[in-house]
């Protein structure tokens, strides 16, 4: 019965977590559950730490962490549910030098070692069967490995893109109403239409990355210049702004602005585990009082359509404080006013 048992548990743990892995690497749709499972205990646990002592520091590790962690789960069931079945058939493996069947603990070593391809060969299948078993096992022992370890390069790849995005953003202006204000010539703030090209396709690839990887919602950021979740949420409220104050020939034209929008709105909708909170976040405010004072023309607003708005921008706040952050941080300069001159920072 015990046999039975080890042989259905072991077939069920090494089939679950090849397609766990498989699915979670090749997927346009990301995380399976065991994935999903390990990234949700770390970050949650991450998060508790953060909230107790306010310390940025506590999460700057959380993706490598969570990467990390999540190849280390695969090898193990991987591994674990090899074991299992080697332990079905009291013949599954033998001393080679004894011809004795092989104890728990040898049964262990010797899955692990078929499965990684090394070993130095002092215990064998106990069977042909078993033998091509072990043969089996260790050529898809390797290329599920050589699958999980390549999964990290193209996420370390979007983390660096992340990081170049989010300066880019900042750079155009470091608060929703700064960007506005930094390209105002005294009558419009058309040349955003420069700093806009291209934009759109960067936020875009962004959204269809975390469509593929979901774990980089969780690589987070200590400095806010390379934080891109609080600098995609500061540039929407800066088109927000543009649309609802700002007379149509002041900002930059609709073929410059609205696939921007559009972008941020793909992303926005990428972030399964933000829309899940949106429900229980409460809506910002709008604040366009530095505007007023340097003089702006702005329209008067109508309440209608900023209440259209409460569900996005629950959705902004809610993936600002997601990644570690407070809403009312967005003021803050993300530069070192020190790195440069007072008119450039």
């Amino acid at each position: 019965m015990d046999s039975y048992f080890f042989l259905f548990a072991g077939i069920s743990i090494v089939l679950i977590t090849a397609y766990d892995l498989i699915y979670t690497t090749f997927s346009p749709r990301g995380a399976g559950f065991i994935s999903d499972f390990v990234t949700s205990v770390i970050w949650n646990t991450l998060r508790l730490f953060y909230k107790i002592t306010g310390n940025h520091k506590i999460m700057r590790g959380a993706g490598i962490i969570i990467v990390c962690a999540t190849l280390l789960s695969w090898l193990l069931l991987l591994w674990g549910g090899h074991f299992m079945i080697v332990l079905a058939d009291q013949d599954a493996v033998l001393d080679s030098t004894t011809n004795l069947p092989a104890t728990s603990m040898q049964r262990l070593y010797y899955s692990g070692y078929i499965l990684s391809t090394m070993g130095n060969g002092d215990y064998k299948g106990g069977s042909d069967g078993w033998r091509v078993y072990s043969a089996v096992i260790s050529f898809a022992g390797l290329t599920l490995i050589t699958i999980a370890i390549s999964y990290m390069v193209p996420v370390i790849s979007a983390v660096t893109e992340r990081r170049a995005l989010s300066i880019r953003i900042r750079s155009i202006g470091e608060t929703s109403q700064r960007v506005i204000l930094d390209n105002w010539n005294g009558n419009d703030c058309k040349r955003l239409e420069d700093q806009f090209n291209g934009l759109a396709e960067s936020v875009a690839l962004q959204a269809q990355m975390h469509l593929s990887y979901p774990v980089l919602q969780y690589f987070h950021h200590g400095q806010k210049a390379t934080a891109l979740l609080p600098s995609l949420a500061m540039l929407d409220e800066a088109l927000t702004i543009m649309l609802l104050y700002l007379p149509e020939n002041t900002r930059p034209d609709p073929q410059h602005l609205i696939p921007l929008r559009k972008a941020v709105t793909n992303f926005l909708q990428t972030l399964d585990i933000v829309s899940n909170r949106a429900a229980e976040t409460e809506v910002p405010s709008l604040d366009v009082d530095l505007l007023l004072a340097r003089g702006l023309p702005l329209k008067q607003l109508d309440p209608s359509l900023l209440s259209n708005l409460d569900y996005r921008r629950k959705m902004l706040r809610s993936m600002v404080e997601h990644d570690g952050w407070k809403w009312n941080e967005e003021a803050d300069s993300p530069f070192d006013s020190k790195m440069d001159l007072p008119s450039v920072s």
